[in-house]
Parts: structure tokens; sequence; C-alpha cells
């Protein structure tokens, strides 16, 4: 009876170590390139959440390694998912505004969960004026800005996957932000004009 129940919690252990992951990604007009371009894994499923009443489409473009299309589909909190099962690139668009709404995920055959929470951190602009949006798949459970020489100037509570930070306080220069989410951490390096 030891031995099956060894089994069995080995089994599950193992199970457990390659769950897969929802990420979602509000879906409007403005959100694109950097912000809509993420990192998964085989068997990860990206999740679009219409983020205002406008339609829109997740339409995968010709040459991406799996072909995807919602349709155009209009309503405030309308989702759409791809649980994506091939390696390589998917470029998409909304085919309404395909100016304005459009990114890439990127399918890899594994990555740990750091990995996946480093490369799917993203900030833009750099450099930054006054505003700095930090997109990630991963809630952020918090930001703290350091100078070069390790002094921190600033902190904050993450907004969920979009993080937007007033830095207009922050002089010029070269500053590292630690973002952090359920206990995985990244470093970003930002310059301040």
């Amino acid at each position: 009876m030891r031995k099956i129940t060894t089994i069995i919690a080995t089994v599950l252990m193992v199970s457990a170590g390659y769950a897969q992951n929802t990420f979602e990604l509000d879906w409007e007009q403005g959100v694109n390139g950097a912000s809509a371009s993420f990192t998964v894994e085989i068997g990860d499923t990206v999740r679009w959440t219409w983020a205002n009443g406008a339609p829109h489409s997740v339409t995968s473009q010709p040459g991406s390694a799996q072909v995807f299309d919602s349709g155009v589909i209009t309503g405030m909190g309308t989702e759409y998912e791809v649980t994506f099962v091939t390696d390589g690139e998917n470029t998409y668009l909304c085919e309404v505004h395909p100016g304005s709404m459009f990114g890439t995920i990127t399918v890899e055959p594994e990555l740990s969960v750091q990995d996946k929470f480093e490369r799917n951190v993203k900030f833009y602009p750099n450099p930054v004026d006054d505003e700095l949006t930090i997109a990630s798949l991963y809630r952020l459970d918090a930001y703290e800005i350091y100078t070069i020489t390790g002094k921190k100037v600033g902190q904050g509570a993450g907004e969920g996957t979009y993080t937007h930070l007033n830095t207009s306080y922050l002089e010029s220069g070269v500053y590292f932000v630690k973002v952090t989410s359920e206990g995985l951490t990244a470093t970003l390096r930002l310059i301040k004009r």
C-alpha cells in the first residue's frame, strides 16, 4: 500500500510540474506591439477579453505556426481564447482595427515559470519621459524603482496585467525597475530622459 501511495504522489508531482497556464490579455484599440506580444509554451492558453464595446477580432496572419480566428465579435467583456499546441511565431491582428491592434504570440516547447515571467514583463516607452507602462501576462503585485547605486526611489502596487507609473518625478538617468508577481521577480533597466 505504501508503494502505491508513493507512486501516485510521484505521478501527481510530475503532472503538477507540467501544468499549463491561461493568460489574459485586454483587447482594445491601442493594444499592439510589445503590449500584445508575449512568449508562452506549448499547451498554454491566451484569452483575449474585449475591453470596450467596439467590434474586434483576433485573427492569425499568413505564416503563423497556428491558425486561429475569432471572427468579428462585439461586446465589452467578450472573450476568445486559443490554446497553443505548435511551437513557432503567431502574428495576429484585429481585422476591424489592423493598424492599432496587433501582436505576436511566440510559442516555445518548454519554459520554466521564472523564464516565462521574465520574458513576458515588458515596459514602454524606454527611454521614458513622464509615464511608463508595464505589461505582463502575469498579474503584477508590486514594483520598486532603484537608482543605479541601489537607492529605492519609488514603489507601488501592481494594477493587474498593465501597470501605469508616473515617472515625472525621476531625474534623467538610468534606473532599475523590479516587478513581482506571486513570488516571481524580474528586474528591468529603465532610462529616464
